[in-house]
């Protein structure tokens, strides 16, 4: 499905539709080129469950926010040099959680094969076209 975002709040009012449909354990794969609008979709995701203001994780790569849903847990990883870099920062770990929400920039960058079968999947793609309109594409 292909969903025009070329406005904020275009963007908040795709995230508040698309939260409904999120499952107890669910990852959110998030692609696109920087700036095309991620994090802000990961903020509006955040506070949709009356979470905490969150921060870019790209050069912590993990960050983890308190919300009425349970922790959603942040991952950037633009700066990872080799798939091996991602076992180092406790990613894999997250999938132990009885319930969770993953939420992955740059989803591109991890062989998605590997996420464990029980977790239900989302995967957002942000695109900017030369016009600068915005839309998505997910599933």
């Amino acid at each position: 499905m292909k969903v025009n975002v070329s406005d904020l709040e275009k963007l908040n009012l795709f995230v508040q539709s698309f939260c409904q449909n999120l499952g107890d354990r669910h990852i959110v794969l998030l692609e696109g080129p920087l700036g095309a609008g991620k994090t802000q979709f990961v903020q509006f995701l955040v506070q949709h469950y009356q979470g905490e203001a969150i921060n870019s994780p790209s050069f912590a790569i993990h960050n983890s926010y308190e919300s009425q849903r349970g922790d959603i847990d942040h991952i950037d990883l633009y700066r990872l040099e080799s798939p091996d870099d991602i076992e180092s920062t406790g990613f894999w770990d997250l999938f132990e959680k009885e319930k969770g929400l993953i939420c992955i920039e740059w989803a591109n960058y991890l062989n998605e094969q590997e996420i464990p079968i029980y977790w239900q999947k989302s995967k957002v793609k942000f695109h900017i076209e030369a016009n600068g309109e915005r839309y998505i594409e997910f599933n």
